[in-house]
């Protein structure tokens, strides 16, 4: 089998709402696809969602990396190489892991169309054939408005996570406890800063979070201050029994391993764009876990083909400590992918057909391709 064609296909990907996170209020998403023919007739899809707080990609350097430096490469390789591909691709894509994601997804993608086997089985074999995931609520100064999403969302997740950081300290707590009064003891909070909080202001609101009952703080200081990250994780676990979860501080599996050995967080969130592909993703994730660190699965909020890839990334992680975060086609307006990925009560099945697993909706991608709005 050899591949034929690449084609990088950008996106208008709007959100039904506004989503508010950091210091970021994304209404459209620079979702490009890819698609990879071979010889044999088949197709392998893959997806980048660059988003600003984690490459410095966008959609047309996507478009144009693929274009001009990648296909001419990988034209007459055989994808089944994956493994011995993407391997040779770092030294093409410095720096471009979201790129890189949405090609190793592609390439998995036809190995398992060519063997009948789904990604997951080409990784290895999974541990799981469900996955518990967690909703999210984007930030708002108004708290009804948080306060209505949460409830909604509720009816369907276990867990939550809610965004804070934008805000001043006191009232960003003050809209999570009114959060915490709407939904009661039975759901499960998580929150995610982003990096936004100085380290007196996340001291400041360990007692008030623990009051509140959260579980999990993701990110609450910048990855550049790991002493910071280093006390504020001993003093929310010794004191307050809550995990600390380093996002943007894991870029990479060296990333995972640095963090276990300066001990700056007690969870490693892996995600699979920016990690660099659904393997790469999963290599971090055991690299985390040899090192005692625990595991959760997160995105940014990606359609459908890079949803289905995280999904077969979170079956073949050993232990997931946490919920995984894989509802990101929900908030989009169109979606470019079949329910093959069924959530009910609070878990999504995990694909079990070739390769990815899904259906490909091609009139939809039609509908979205910018290149012929022009």
């Amino acid at each position: 089998m050899k591949i034929t064609k690449i084609d990088a296909i950008p996106l208008d990907a709007r959100l039904k709402e506004p989503f508010k996170f950091g210091h970021v209020v994304r209404e459209r998403s620079s979702n490009v696809l890819v698609r990879v023919e071979t010889d044999e007739g088949l197709i392998g899809w893959g997806e980048a969602c660059p988003v600003p707080q984690l490459t410095a990609e966008t959609r047309e350097s996507v478009v144009s990396v693929i274009s001009e430096r990648i296909e001419p490469f990988l034209l007459g390789r055989d994808p089944r190489s994956w493994r011995t591909t993407v391997n040779l691709l770092d030294r093409r894509l410095v720096g471009f892991t979201f790129t890189r994601a949405a090609l190793e997804t592609a390439l998995l993608d036809l190995t398992g169309k060519a063997a009948g086997s789904p990604i997951w089985a080409v990784l290895g074999g999974r541990y799981r054939e469900t996955l518990p995931l967690h909703g999210s609520v984007g930030w708002d100064e108004r708290p009804e408005v948080i306060v209505e999403a949460a409830t909604r969302q509720a009816a369907e997740f276990h867990t939550l996570k809610l965004y804070v950081g934008p805000g001043e300290l006191a009232a960003d707590l003050d809209r999570l406890a009114m959060a915490r009064a709407a939904l009661g003891p039975a759901t499960t909070i998580i929150i995610d800063v982003n990096g936004l909080w100085s380290r007196s202001e996340a001291l400041r609101a360990g007692p008030r979070l623990a009051e509140l009952g959260v579980r999990l703080v993701e990110q609450p200081l910048p990855a550049r201050d790991p002493t910071g990250m280093r006390e504020v994780t001993r003093i929310y676990g010794e004191r307050y029994g809550i995990d600390v979860a380093a996002d943007e501080g894991v870029l990479s599996d060296v990333d995972a391993v640095r963090t276990a050995g300066t001990h700056t967080a007690a969870v490693a969130t892996i995600g699979m764009c920016k990690l660099g592909g659904p393997a790469a993703a999963l290599d971090a994730a055991r690299s985390a876990l040899a090192h005692g660190l625990s595991a959760m699965v997160g995105s940014v909020v990606e359609l459908g083909i890079a949803a289905a890839a995280g999904a077969h990334l979170a079956a073949c992680v050993p232990q997931l400590a946490y919920p995984s975060y894989l509802m990101g086609p929900r908030k989009y307006a169109r979606q470019i992918t079949g329910d093959g990925m069924p959530i009910q009560d609070g878990a999504l099945t995990v694909p079990n057909g070739p390769g990815l697993g899904i259906e490909i909706d091609l009139d939809a991608i039609d509908a979205l391709d910018m290149r012929k709005r022009v």
